[in-house]
């Protein structure tokens, strides 16, 4: 169907069967009978001749304005062959009609509309020839005329309809493959932020027109009142307000109420003081606004932008597939986050636990200096024999907000085993990890649970930034053992620590 419908770009011996049944009717029906008839039919078979070799030549050689000439030449070699028969025969006229045809079929309007021209003259000149009167030629010209212009444009309509239907499968091909793609990409990242700033890429990429400039794509998550977007595609660099109250975005305040999908024009009038800035400032007239709920709770909204042009249907149909896409990757990276943070997390105190510590760690170890704290709990055993499991565990969560209360913005405290917790603290020595140490106990000395004064022994050790947790940690337990055998409710800096500290203090003399 595709090599039916773009005749451009090969050979013109595509219509050569066609035509082929014409010629051979036309070197059948002609008897030269005289001088003149044998010389039209000596004329017209070296035209067919010169036809049989054009068309055999690639179209794409050929300039444009001789991409015709085959079929005009065959017009004339079948007017002059048809001439040396004798009496005008009007069953042969329809020979005319086979390059009227094949030159709607495989060539551009301009050469059907120069081929139905030459056939009018050669069927008026044939009638002509022969003597025939003013109004047989008339007649003729004009009934075969008309069905010549009639067959030309009823095909060229045809085979352009054929060809937008094709060229709307090809495009739904193209839209369903690059969505398929798409759903593979987005469902394989593992991270929200990766899936949401994929997903605006994805979007300006997929909904915007082929050719359009400055494509633009951004998520909003909806935060209370809030529309929030840190995730953000933007070919013109752009960058616009990061977030502003959801009531000075009516379309975006629309679709979170409703959980439907829209598309329109913007109306600046309706827009708030943020919004209307950042249109005028970005040129942006047109959006979509795609709701994304991953979990049956709107999360937030995918929207297009576009500039100077109204996104089609087809466009935003396109958009809404995209974010049923987006919804389902969504979840799937919610759900593995979930999953994630819960496996690092201790369910009673909400701390990390001994795997998140672990993790968390990894990422700024081996950068700077550190310390270590080991934190366990005093008498846990006789408060849970003596009081119940429900009172040890409150103590527990009693000593877990005590003390990250009291840790400084980027240190990481963690419930590490049942009565134990430690403390990773980033660019600390000895001296601000005994500052820490005592701040837990003055916290825990101010609390009381069910009646228990919450008591905990703290061993302290410090790394530099080529130590290892595990050994570092190993020593400030040495330490945590010692305070605990002086009675508990105090810390002890290990080692290590205290020549750090006394080397330091003796620099300082």
């Amino acid at each position: 169907m595709a090599t039916f419908l773009d005749g451009s770009d090969r050979p013109l011996r595509q219509g050569l069967p066609f035509l082929a049944l014409a010629v051979v009717a036309d070197l059948c029906a002609a008897i030269p009978s005289g001088p003149r008839e044998i010389g039209s039919f000596a004329v017209g078979t070296a035209l067919l001749a010169l036809v049989c070799v054009g068309f055999f030549i690639p179209a794409r050689r050929l300039p444009a304005y001789l991409e015709p000439l085959p079929s005009c030449l065959y017009v004339i070699s079948a007017a002059l062959i048809i001439a040396s028969m004798g009496p005008f025969q009007t069953g042969m006229i329809p020979i005319f009609l086979a390059p009227v045809m094949w030159t709607a079929l495989y060539q551009r309007r301009w050469h059907s509309a120069l081929v139905v021209g030459l056939t009018i003259l050669a069927i008026s000149g044939v009638s002509w020839w022969e003597n025939d009167s003013l109004a047989d030629v008339i007649r003729r010209g004009a009934f075969w005329g008309a069905s010549s212009v009639v067959l030309s444009v009823a095909t060229h309509a045809l085979r352009g309809r054929l060809g937008r239907a094709v060229a709307e499968r090809e495009e739904l091909l193209r839209q369903a493959d690059a969505l398929s793609q798409a759903a593979q990409h987005l469902t394989s990242l593992r991270q929200p932020d990766a899936v949401l700033s994929e997903a605006c890429l994805l979007a300006a990429e997929m909904v915007s027109p082929p050719g359009v400039p400055s494509r633009r794509a951004k998520y909003f998550q909806i935060e209370g009142d809030q529309a929030v977007s840190d995730w953000e595609f933007d070919e013109g660099k752009n960058k616009a307000t990061s977030s502003y109250p959801l009531r000075e975005n009516p379309y975006l305040e629309e679709v979170v109420r409703t959980g439907r999908p829209a598309v329109g024009a913007y109306d600046l009038d309706a827009a708030g003081p943020a919004l209307r800035e950042n249109l005028l400032r970005t040129g942006t007239t047109h959006g979509a606004w795609i709701p994304i709920s991953p979990n049956g709770t709107i999360h937030g909204v995918l929207t297009v932008s576009a500039r100077g042009v109204a996104i089609s249907d087809d466009l935003f149909a396109r958009a809404v597939s995209l974010g049923q896409i987006v919804e389902l990757a969504l979840a799937n990276a919610l759900a593995l986050q979930t999953s994630a943070r819960e496996a690092a997390t201790d369910p009673l105190t909400g701390l990390s636990n001994r795997r998140g510590f672990e993790m968390a760690v990894a990422q700024v170890q081996g950068r700077r200096p550190f310390a270590v704290l080991a934190i366990d709990v005093d008498g846990l055993k006789q408060v849970n024999d003596r009081l119940g499991h429900a009172t040890g565990d409150a103590v527990l969560i009693a000593i877990a907000e005590s003390a990250a209360r009291v840790m400084r913005r980027g240190d990481l405290l963690a419930r590490i085993g049942g009565d134990e917790f430690a403390s990773f603290l980033v660019d600390a020595g000895p001296e601000g990890a005994a500052r820490a140490a005592a701040r837990i106990l003055d916290a825990l000395a101010e609390s009381k649970v069910k009646g228990v004064a919450p008591s905990v022994s703290i061993g302290i050790a410090c790394g530099s930034p080529d130590s290892e947790l595990l050994a570092t940690l190993t020593e400030a337990d040495a330490a945590m053992y010692v305070a605990k055998r002086q009675g508990g409710q105090a810390y002890v800096l290990a080692a290590s620590a205290l020549g750090a500290a006394a080397a330091r203090a003796e620099a300082s003399r």
